[in-house]
């Protein structure tokens, strides 16, 4: 089955195009990277499949529903590119990830021993136990990203939506970030869409990748996103690209 299935979209802003007859369909527990240079529409994706921007014409579907029914429904877990949480807000790792569940809870009733109990086993899902009862404000980037992730899963959506998860994180962290999604993904059998700008890195996790400027230049199998010809057509002409070890290696295995 189909999770997401985009037929010839297109979107205006502010009397401007930001997308133009896009065409893209993604089967329910696959992996998903979006990539293409700043302005290219990538953000603007990520919210008409979330239902917070109506196309100008064409049309999408999410398990063949609307994405506003979706949004409704709790579908969604979203880690948007900047988290709208002040760092000195005197809240826990726990307490953070329990706001996950405030929607399905519904308005002035405060969350139990069990949801708190149940927000404290994401957090040991996403490798940070007995970090709990720390201040969110505290933790590292690559630690408050984690917890995010956590609030974005604890309310049990089909679909996780990230927007440039990994800006802030060194090499390393996101790395492991990474690879904390794709464990995730095999866990629940999640279907994950991630926008990123390191295409380099991304190849290496993602089942599927679709690269966008306003257009839909490549939506396919990873290794196909790193065609020169691809690239120059994405982001123009002179690009360097740069692959971290693990995507060479990776690369090198899936051509035998």
């Amino acid at each position: 089955m189909d999770a997401i299935e985009i037929n010839k979209l297109s979107v205006m802003l502010s009397g401007r195009e930001i997308l133009a007859d896009i065409n893209l369909s993604l089967a329910e527990g696959k992996f998903l990277g979006i990539v293409g240079p700043n302005g290219s529409g990538k953000t603007t994706l990520l919210r008409v499949i979330l239902g917070l921007v109506k196309p100008a014409g064409g049309g999408i579907k999410i398990f063949d529903k609307s994405p506003e029914e979706c949004l409704r429904q709790g579908i969604f877990g979203y880690l948007p590119q900047h988290i709208n949480l002040d760092i000195n807000f005197p809240a826990s790792a726990v307490d953070v990830v329990t706001m996950g569940m405030y929607g399905k809870l519904g308005m002035f009733r405060w969350p139990s021993a069990k949801e708190k109990k149940k927000a404290s086993e994401y957090i040991e899902l996403i490798g940070m136990s007995g970090q709990g009862n720390k201040p969110f404000g505290d933790l590292s980037g690559g630690e408050q990203q984690r917890i995010s992730i956590a609030r974005a899963l604890v309310s049990d959506p089909k679909i996780l939506i990230l927007d440039e998860p990994s800006t802030g994180i060194d090499v390393v962290g996101q790395e492991d970030f990474y690879h904390l999604l794709k464990g995730l993904q095999k866990r629940f059998g999640l279907t994950i869409i991630m926008v990123s700008h390191d295409i380099g890195a991304v190849t290496a996790y993602v089942d599927e990748i679709a690269c966008l400027n306003k257009i839909l230049y490549y939506h396919g199998a990873p290794l196909g996103a790193l065609d020169e010809n691809v690239l120059e057509r994405l982001y123009g002409k002179n690009v360097d690209l740069l692959i971290h070890s693990d995507v060479c290696d990776k690369c090198e295995r899936l051509r035998k």
